[in-house]
C-alpha cells in the first residue's frame, strides 16, 4: 500500500510536464479552459479538508493506512464514498488543464488504478 496518497497524481503531473519537454505532444486546451482547470485545480482542496474534518470529527484517522473507527457517512461522504480521493483525480484534472500537460492525459488511468489498487483497502 503507497503511504500518501496525495504523492501520486502530483508525481504524474510532475512527470507528465517532464516527458512533454522530451516528447511533446500536439495536443493543447480548448479556449477557457485554463480557468476551469483552475477551479479544478483549486476547488477539491476545500472538498478534501471538508472531509478531513469530518474524519477527525468522528475520531477516525485521516491517513488511509490507520485503523478504521468507523464508517462515516455525513457531510462530504454522503454525497460520494471517498472523497478525499475524489478530490485528487479532480484536482489532477483540473493540473492537466491548468498547465497544458497533454502528457497528463495519457497518464490519467494509471493514476485512478494507482489511487484505486495501490491505496484503497482491497475489499472494495
Amino acid at each position: 500500500r503507497f503511504p500518501f496518497p496525495p504523492a501520486i497524481p502530483a508525481a504524474a503531473l510532475i512527470l507528465s510536464y517532464l516527458i512533454g519537454l522530451v516528447a511533446p505532444l500536439p495536443l493543447h486546451r480548448p479556449h477557457g479552459a485554463l480557468w476551469i482547470g483552475l477551479v479544478l485545480f483549486v476547488a477539491p482542496f476545500f472538498f478534501a479538508f471538508w472531509a478531513a474534518r469530518v474524519f477527525r470529527r468522528h475520531n477516525t484517522p485521516v491517513n488511509p493506512l490507520g485503523e478504521v473507527t468507523g464508517i462515516v457517512d455525513e457531510g462530504p461522504f454522503a454525497i460520494t464514498r471517498n472523497p478525499m480521493y475524489l478530490s485528487l483525480m479532480v484536482a489532477y484534472v483540473g493540473g492537466a488543464l491548468l498547465f497544458d500537460l497533454a502528457w497528463a492525459w495519457v497518464l490519467l488511468i494509471p493514476v485512478f488504478l494507482a489511487l484505486h489498487f495501490g491505496v484503497e483497502p482491497a475489499c472494495i
